[in-house]
């Protein structure tokens, strides 16, 4: 009887594990804003199916409606990444204290001087 009691109480014990905090992951896309030098600005709304799939080994896939692109990218610190073809400079902040990145949210902002033809700001808010 001691033996049964006891193995209900420990199966019943809940695992208290803190998941990392990490930009490696499928992430939904909610939406990617771009804007250049010149005032022209676009919006994206992110629609069910639409990701960006940040993986190991330095790549990210992303689907933005029927687009399809595989990038380049790496994390240069806790708070920045260059990615390829991201922005100005390839290069993205992926939290800061107004967006900090969460088990459940991201956002990547990548700004900067413009140089001609480039987008001098983008900035993607991510969700899983």
């Amino acid at each position: 009887m001691v033996i049964a009691a006891f193995c209900v109480l420990t199966a019943c014990k809940k695992d208290n594990k803190v998941e990392p905090v990490t930009l490696v992951a499928k992430w939904a896309l909610v939406s990617d804003y771009t804007a250049n030098h010149l005032a022209q600005m676009n919006t994206y709304t992110g629609v069910p199916g639409d990701y960006f799939d940040f993986r190991t080994d330095g790549k990210c896939y992303v689907r933005e409606g029927s687009q399809y692109d595989t990038l380049s990218y790496s994390i240069t610190s806790d708070t920045s990444l260059n990615m390829q073809s991201f922005g100005y400079g390839n290069s993205g902040y992926y939290s800061s204290k107004a967006n900090p990145l969460t088990v459940h949210a991201a956002t990547i902002t990548s700004g900067g001087p413009y140089v001609p033809g480039e987008i001098d700001y983008r900035q993607v808010i991510l969700k899983r």
